[in-house]
């Protein structure tokens, strides 16, 4: 059975229809947080529908073409988006860091480490840094805008102890990454064959250590092989394990065994705590596969969700957050809301060990 790229969700977590997404039960709580609640009626959406006029859709048109005469209430789903946006503002008391791992190849995990950045990045005002920490030749730096150097991961290496010392500076670092419009910076990998050997786990600590001073956000992207030190530091020091998928057989069980990795190595609280992001690499996908794929892993993490197709995506050029398309942003937004979630329910707990 196939689903039409834009027709209706069968599934309650698939955006962009955001009116039937709840945060998750496990979210921390504040009293004046606008986010809708997990249980009861809609009364945080019906208190807000005096206070905000709408701007989506044909209530916002009507709004805007009456110049003020009229002001009709924003419905359910826009609300509940201002909501999210709202919830991505939550501070934390440290640096947190968040991996996306997915021991397939073309399980998206690049792209979904590159937007998640840029969609936190962005509506948390900058201080995020994407990293691509693969063990081989990674895309990470392929897949962001373009920058003058073509300073990597290795160069910074090279001058760690530097920025592991009180005289560094933010813009001495600034050299070794590449800027992006959506505020947030891009460490890319080295693309020599073999290069990248060098860093091991205590390279990988060193580069933790230091960027974790510049930065509150860290994304980290990984490479394929779970035994690789890199990527076994990275998720022993990982907040919030990201598990990106497509609808694809192989590569949702691929993040499945993973989860079920960890939790056997000694990180069962991580990989419960995971949030699993399932993409619609093409245009038409198998629905039932598709709600397989969902039921299989939210009985194994915290919060599944799902990001429509994008052909700007699925292209494989560079992408820019402001030519994503609509129904992107949106989704990822519910989706790094459920990261910040879970972020917030590790930063009420000891820190990793660094």
């Amino acid at each position: 059975m196939d689903v039409q790229s834009g027709s209706r969700p069968l599934f309650e977590a698939q955006p962009p229809v955001l009116s039937t997404w709840q945060a998750p039960s496990s979210a921390p709580a504040a009293s004046d947080d606008p986010a809708p609640a997990t249980t009861g009626g809609p009364a945080p959406v019906v208190a807000a529908r005096a206070e905000h006029p709408a701007r989506w859709g044909w209530r916002g048109r009507a709004n805007r073409v009456t110049g003020g005469m009229l002001t009709l209430a924003a419905g359910r789903e826009e609300l509940l988006y201002r909501a999210a946006r709202k919830r991505l503002l939550r501070p934390f008391s440290r640096t947190m860091t968040v991996v996306v791992a997915n021991p397939k190849g073309g399980a998206a995990k690049t792209p979904t480490a590159l937007i998640a950045a840029a969609t936190l990045g962005f509506h948390r005002g900058g201080y995020t840094l994407a990293w691509d920490n693969n063990e081989t030749r990674g895309t990470l730096g392929m897949r962001a805008e373009a920058a003058i150097h073509h300073q990597t991961v290795i160069d910074l290496l090279g001058d760690i102890d530097e920025f592991l010392s009180t005289s560094a500076s933010v813009g001495r670092l600034s050299g070794y990454l590449r800027p992006q419009s959506a505020r947030f910076d891009v460490l890319a990998s080295d693309d020599v064959p073999g290069s990248m050997d060098i860093i091991d786990d205590t390279a990988f600590g060193k580069l933790w250590t230091a960027l974790s001073r510049y930065y509150r956000l860290l994304v980290v992207d990984t490479g394929n092989n779970v035994r690789a030190p890199n990527w076994r530091a990275a998720t022993a020091l990982a907040d919030c394990l990201v598990v990106p998928t497509t609808v694809q057989q192989d590569v949702a069980e691929s993040g499945l065994w993973m989860l079920d990795h960890l939790g056997r190595s000694g990180f069962a609280e991580l990989a419960a705590n995971a949030v699993a992001v399932v993409s619609c690499a093409d245009p038409k996908t198998d629905a039932r596969l598709l709600d397989e794929i969902v039921e299989r892993y939210r009985a194994v993490v915290r919060d599944v969700v799902i990001i429509p197709f994008d052909a700007y995506v699925r292209s494989g050029g560079r992408i820019e957050y402001d030519s994503l398309a609509d129904a992107t942003r949106r989704a990822w937004l519910m989706a790094c809301t459920s990261i910040i979630d879970s972020l917030g329910i590790r930063d009420q707990e000891e820190p990793p060990a660094g």
